[in-house]
């Protein structure tokens, strides 16, 4: 309703959809973006620009969250252009709006990646799609006879960029006049933004420092201003919570600004979803100042647990099973680790089937890790341990049944989904999830090793077996990742987690194992989030307070000089205080002070310029890059401003010594 009528109370209301893992949140909401931007067209068919925006905060979530929407887009805008005197003509476009790890920044870094890929120099592909959308051709870097071609990827002239054209010449969007309505590149965001747009939480941390990006929000270089996005979605809230969180709240009072209409100021509807938060209404009121009696949660509670009329519980459908390892005996954790994976391996070719697809929901084990370190002593496994006691355990499996046409298992294929590897990979080893066994062209994957990476939108339906090594920190943690596998009714779930004997809280889970997945929901940990708390604030209020003046007021939008007058200062002082007393009343006064600070600075410094990415310009700007090293003139004359919303302290970097200085050289 707040979509249809604006005005609507319901409008300011945050609604969380809060429904278990598998059970369609993403479809309801893309469902719902899919409406509000036929409604924005059907009221206005000349009021173009975003409309909705889609925030995550993983970038393996970002990346095949764009892909399953691409679809939904590509739909709509066929829809709009058999309707062209209804909807009008300026497409329905999406774009990936992420960190320069996973796309590219401007149109040069695009042309280079393109030119590496064409010629075989990098199989670094920062454009994400490996499949047409529509028709589901294959896209991206292949070889064919030996030579290596780039499929539905094609270099534009003037200005140079890359474009997204199938290749099937049946496919709708095979033509240069009708490419694909997809964009990864920042540059033709800002120039075009997209209808939808799909972007970690991170990236907005940049708008302070690209001016540009105002075009998303409805501003334009002639002066006029289009409708500012009316949607925002925000998937897996519960991740949204602790020191992340905190900037991210903090942060919302520069883009709940810039997403408020500034004739009538109707503002952006906001839908949240998660599987598993605790005390949602005060973390949603930290988070966007909607009041504790403005959240509502989706579907709401029935008479019984079990049925919400959206969804009921089916008890004669098959579930997922958890089985709890606790080795106590066991030689050591390692030992414990190789035996059962290598006896869920070779069980899984040893079963007996009356057609071979039948293994495939548990061909491929997930070995989850709580961390690097863990998955890192596993990766080594795999390599010999594991192979040699599936070879043991074969053979003496033959001796004990006397089944000679038992086949042996082998490894063929192991993967990893961690942020150690690029993210130009994550879609390649999402794609090589959903081979199937048996597969005539390629091996299937029979371990993937991962961590909390994969703890939340990792939609594969062919999953059905997952080992989790130790139990995991949080009960939200625990229920997202297992949640990966058993998601086919064709392939309940079967979750092996491996205590570590060493770990007192590993017992204690092993003890109470039982009770604790009999009322699992109800054992997840309240989060935090504390948007103007004092380490939030000093590093990142100047960053609000200039992205602010930089987006509203042109006269300020390339150089900090002149000085803002009292009005826009008297402005920016309300909007802070508005928001402060929303959220967090007791951080006030301290709020408001640090700010009348960051003025007086700005007055005494009087820098010529407000700073970029780069440090070969004598003259202090008025920011730098939080994190990084400036010049020592710099000191105390600039601000470190975030460029990110997760890391802002300076890296320390070991090196190693090869040569060590003798007593006679240190004389």
């Amino acid at each position: 309703k707040s979509m249809a009528f604006p005005e609507d109370p319901e409008r300011k209301v945050v609604d969380l959809i809060w429904f278990p893992t598998g059970g369609g949140k993403t479809e309801a909401y893309l469902g719902l973006s899919a409406y509000t931007i036929f409604l924005k067209k059907l009221r206005d068919k000349t009021d173009g620009g975003t409309t909705v925006l889609m925030r995550y905060t993983l970038r393996l979530l970002t990346a095949q969250q764009y892909q399953r929407a691409a679809a939904l887009i590509a739909a709509c805008d066929l829809i709009r252009k058999e309707h062209e005197d209804e909807i009008g003509v300026e497409r329905i476009t999406i774009g990936l709006w992420a960190g320069q790890g996973l796309t590219p920044n401007t149109r040069a870094e695009a042309v280079r990646a393109f030119n590496a890929l064409y010629r075989g120099q990098s199989y670094e592909n920062p454009f994400i799609m490996l499949q047409c959308p529509w028709c589901g051709a294959q896209m991206g870097q292949i070889k064919e006879k030996g030579q290596i071609r780039v499929k539905g990827y094609f270099l534009k002239r003037r200005p140079s960029s890359i474009i997204f054209k199938c290749d099937n010449p049946e496919c709708e969007f095979s033509t240069p006049d009708y490419p694909l309505p997809l964009k990864v590149i920042d540059e033709d965001i800002y120039e075009s933004p997209p209808t939808l747009i799909i972007g970690t939480v991170d990236k907005f941390a940049i708008l302070p420092w690209k001016p540009q990006a105002r075009s998303i929000f409805g501003f334009r270089d002639n002066g006029k201003r289009k409708t500012p996005p009316e949607l925002i979605i925000q998937d897996e809230l519960h991740l949204i919570s602790g020191p992340l969180g905190s900037m991210v709240g903090h942060y919302e009072t520069l883009i709940s600004e810039l997403c408020t209409t500034p004739d009538s100021g109707i503002c952006a509807k906001i839908i949240a979803s998660t599987a598993t938060i605790s005390r949602a209404k005060e973390q949603c009121h930290a988070l966007y100042n909607c009041g504790k009696e403005n959240v509502f949660q989706f579907p709401p509670q029935c008479l019984e647990a079990g049925d919400s009329f959206f969804a009921y519980e089916d008890k004669n459908s098959p579930g997922r099973l958890y089985t709890g390892i606790y080795a106590a005996s066991g030689t050591s954790y390692a030992t414990t680790q190789i035996r059962v994976i290598s006896s869920l391996l070779q069980g899984t070719k040893s079963a007996t089937v009356d057609y071979e697809e039948e293994r495939d929901y548990y061909w491929t084990i997930l070995n989850y890790f709580n961390s690097l370190r863990e998955l890192g002593h596993a990766a080594t496994l795999i390599s010999a341990d594991i192979p040699e006691y599936l070879k043991a355990r074969w053979r003496k499996r033959i001796r004990k049944t006397n089944n000679h046409n038992d086949p042996q298992r082998f490894i063929y294929r192991h993967i990893e989904l961690t942020s150690r590897i690029p993210s130009s990979q994550i879609p390649q080893s999402l794609r090589a999830l959903e081979i199937n066994y048996p597969s005539k062209d390629n091996f299937p994957v029979d371990i993937c090793l991962a961590t909390n990476m994969i703890s939340v939108g990792v939609d594969v339906q062919r999953l059905g077996l997952m080992t989790v090594i130790g139990q995991p920190k949080t009960t939200s943690e625990y229920i997202q990742a297992t949640s990966r596998v058993g998601r086919s009714k064709e392939g309940p779930g079967l979750v092996a987690i491996i205590f570590n004997t060493q770990k007192p809280r590993d017992r204690s889970h092993y003890e109470h194992f039982r009770s604790y997945h009999a009322r699992i929901y109800s054992q997840v940990e309240p989060t935090s989030v504390t948007p103007f708390s004092a380490p939030v604030r000093e590093r990142a209020l100047h960053a609000v307070l200039i992205g602010l003046i930089r987006y509203f007021y042109p006269k300020y939008r390339e150089s900090p000089q002149p000085f803002p007058n009292e009005e826009v200062i008297k402005k920016l002082y309300e909007i802070i205080y508005r928001r402060v007393s929303g959220v967090d009343r007791d951080e006030k006064e301290l709020t408001l002070k640090l700010l009348a600070e960051r003025f007086e600075d700005w007055a005494r410094l009087a820098p010529s310029r407000y700073g970029d990415f780069f440090y070969n310009d004598p003259e202090a700007p008025l920011m730098y890059q939080a994190g990084t090293k400036p010049p020592e003139n710099w000191e105390n004359r600039s601000w470190a401003t975030p460029f990110s919303m997760r890391s802002v302290d300076a890296d320390c970097e070991a090196n190693v010594i090869a040569n060590y200085l003798t007593s006679d050289e240190e004389d």
